[in-house]
């Protein structure tokens, strides 16, 4: 049994909450009679954390292959404990499939040429599948139509690709991620004030999207950006670029964030300074959510699960088994707000834990002990 299907009941329940759907997340049925093959029912994600889109769909048998497979995982980074966690959630659940020989994973430290030449030593190794989270759509769509030409599928997750070329996508919305924090600030401060805007790592596809999204729900009202600054999903970073803002004495009504890490570190500033918390912008971290409950501040938290990686690895295994699958799919569950906090927050499990997990609850405490 895979490690999704045995994770915790809560996180199951919060997710039930907040979505409509029932189950595990699957291909969609045929939607037109002239479509000679449906996709089969694949399960990808927990319910709610990824859904599939459109009607263009995999052909039947295109990618199968006799095992065993090596499998290429590209990441744009490791700068932050959510990509570590997702990537070890990828080798996991490469772990229970004995048909997988070899799981390769390569770190691109946010370098598109990097990234290129780590697929290109991917292909020259004869991988079967690559996964690959693009730092630059652009930069990696030459190597994509290099493996679709020789027959390897292309999973594209979290970020977005620039070719029609790769086998399945799986696209995280960073745009309604921005948009729930923005709208979220919009309604705190009645359409009025100054906000500081932090933001992710510059030139990465879902921080730009992520950044977008909140900048519509601000369009149209009388909130100023007062401060934008780079904190690059990074805790230390970002401390020291809150402490310096506090200190300097700008305005402050509210603060948007593109990662809860970025905000765990301004909420421990504010503390520290015993500076008045303002409305604050997170995401779905164990220890956004910890901070959040026992400083009382207003905020609310964006979903990006770490169940990314797993189910790439699980789309990978599906058409590698020849089984044929939507082409797209698309992540965005509804926001954590006060509403829903006590079913999505596990005060039992440490801070770096993220949730929208496939973690067992087992093995989640073991990987993430709470602090005594």
């Amino acid at each position: 049994m895979k490690y999704f299907e045995k994770r915790s009941s809560r996180i199951a329940a919060a997710i039930s909450s907040v979505v409509a759907a029932v189950g595990m997340v699957t291909t969609l049925t045929c939607v037109s009679a002239t479509i000679a093959h449906c996709a089969e029912e694949v399960n990808l994600a927990p319910p709610g954390l990824l859904e599939a889109v459109g009607s263009d769909l995999t052909a039947a048998n295109a990618y199968k292959k006799s095992p065993p497979w090596k499998i290429g995982f590209s990441l744009p980074g490791t700068s932050n404990t959510w990509l570590v966690q997702m990537t070890e959630e990828a080798r996991l659940e490469a772990g229970v499939h004995p048909e997988i020989g070899e799981f390769l994973v390569t770190n691109s430290n946010y370098s598109a040429q990097k990234q290129v030449a780590d697929i290109e030593d991917l292909l020259t190794k004869n991988v079967d599948a690559i996964i690959l989270s693009p730092v630059s759509p652009p930069a990696v769509t030459p190597v994509i139509e290099k493996a679709a030409e020789r027959g390897i599928p292309v999973i594209v997750f979290i970020g977005r690709a620039d070719t029609d070329k790769y086998a399945v996508q799986l696209r995280g919305g960073g745009e309604p991620f921005g948009k729930f924090g923005g709208d979220f600030l919009v309604k705190q401060l009645k359409g009025r004030g100054v906000i500081w805007m932090f933001r992710g790592v510059p030139g990465i596809p879902e921080e730009t999207d992520r950044y977008n999204g909140a900048m519509s729900a601000l369009k149209g009202t009388d909130i100023k950006i007062g401060v934008e600054v780079w904190g690059e999903w990074n805790y230390a970073k970002s401390k020291q670029i809150c402490e310096n803002l506090a200190l300097s004495g700008k305005p402050v009504d509210g603060i948007w964030f593109s990662g809860a890490e970025m905000t765990r570190a301004c909420i421990d500033v504010f503390r520290d300074l015993k500076k008045p918390f303002v409305p604050m912008t997170g995401e779905s971290n164990n220890g956004f959510l910890r901070a959040w409950k026992e400083n009382g501040i207003q905020a609310i938290a964006s979903v990006w699960p770490p169940a990314f990686g797993p189910a790439a690895v699980r789309t990978a295994v599906a058409l590698l088994q020849g089984r044929q699958l939507h082409r797209n799919y698309f992540s965005a569950p509804a926001p954590i707000t006060s509403a829903t906090f006590d079913q999505w927050f596990q005060p039992d499990v440490g801070d770096a834990f993220w949730l929208g997990s496939t973690l067992p609850d087992e093995k989640l405490k073991e990987m993430f002990p709470r602090a005594k």
